[in-house]
């Protein structure tokens, strides 16, 4: 297809923001929004100069005039929501986290499998230049064998129990908000899920946890050491160390620039940014909807799946559960 018609379900701040992605991109039209009600789908719509504006999910999902649905509303309730897409015969980039755990995330994908429909999450660091760039660097060996990476992303939220930070029943804590990232770029820099893992949680007032550490093991001995917490701030950094050198990312979940020292020189690359970066995830879902493709090649369901399951670990260890588990 020559262009891929965007629909958004929901029309939270982070749709707001892959509304503004998607304004940058050629072969990009944003046709349509779905929300629970008339009122919030034409306001969204017409900040955005959105045509179809739907009070209702399915609406959207049903609307002939949509190629490909982003799903943007809280990760409890992204298997209903792709799935609802998925059925209608759209195709589906999902928010991160994918789902609440590995049994939704197989759920997900066995049906887009077994319908033949595109699906993708939305993990939208990975499709960064910068973070393409590291990809580059660790296939070449420029910093030898990579023997060990850590990453931090850590922030302060403001306390509110009834929040999607702190309420378990709506997911809460920081591994499925922002340690996700963390274990993602681990899988990412690594190119497989850890043979061993270890970690320990804070678990706060309502039970979920609001900070995290992990180590992550590999069976070469190579390692990963994770940060994540939604009651306490760190910089977001990331740096990867091999045999002959390293690299450190700034804010590695968005990264527009990465230090590369090698033989004790130290380079700075920087990446010019296109519009606010969720572009970069938008548009390889149009990439491989052209090329005809069920999934990416840089965010592949297996890939997804195995996060997911590192997570679920990483729960379990740090006595994470949520209601119905």
């Amino acid at each position: 297809m020559a262009k891929t018609r965007w629909g958004i379900l929901s029309t939270g701040s982070i749709a707001k923001k892959f509304a503004e992605g998607l304004a940058v991109i050629e072969g990009a039209e944003l046709t349509a929004v779905g929300s629970r009600s008339q009122e919030k789908a034409d306001a969204f719509g017409t900040q955005f100069k959105i045509p179809h504006r739907h009070a209702s999910y399915e609406a959207l999902a049903a609307d002939p005039d949509v190629d490909a649905i982003y799903v943007a509303t809280p990760h409890t309730l992204h298997m209903e929501d792709t799935l609802l897409c998925l059925k209608h015969g759209k195709a589906v980039l999902c928010e991160k986290p994918f789902a609440i755990d590995a049994a939704q995330t197989k759920k997900m994908i066995s049906f887009a499998r077994r319908k033949k429909i595109f699906l993708m999450e939305a993990m939208w660091t990975h499709f960064f230049p910068a973070v393409a760039k590291i990809r580059e660097l660790i296939a070449q060996g420029a910093i030898g064998e990579v023997r060990l990476m850590r990453a931090d992303f850590c922030f302060r939220g403001g306390w509110n129990p009834q929040s999607r930070l702190f309420d378990p029943k709506l997911g809460g804590g920081a591994l499925l908000d922002v340690g996700v990232y963390t274990v993602a770029f681990a899988h990412m820099v690594y190119g497989r899920a850890p043979a061993k893992l270890s970690g320990m949680s804070h678990l706060g007032e309502t039970k979920v946890d609001e900070q995290s550490a992990m180590i992550l093991g590999y069976p070469d001995g190579a390692m990963a050491v994770l940060t994540c917490a939604v009651r306490t701030s760190t910089p977001h950094e990331a740096a990867i160390f091999g045999t002959d050198g390293w690299i450190k990312i700034p804010v590695f979940w968005q990264p527009d620039k990465i230090i590369v020292n090698h033989g004790g020189k130290e380079e700075e690359i920087a990446f010019p940014r296109l519009g606010n970066g969720y572009s970069y995830e938008a548009a390889e879902v149009g990439r491989c909807l052209r090329e005809g493709k069920l999934e990416s090649d840089i965010m592949p369901h297996e890939k997804t799946l195995a996060i997911m399951r590192t997570l679920d670990k990483l729960r379990k260890l740090g006595g994470v559960k949520y209601p119905g588990e």
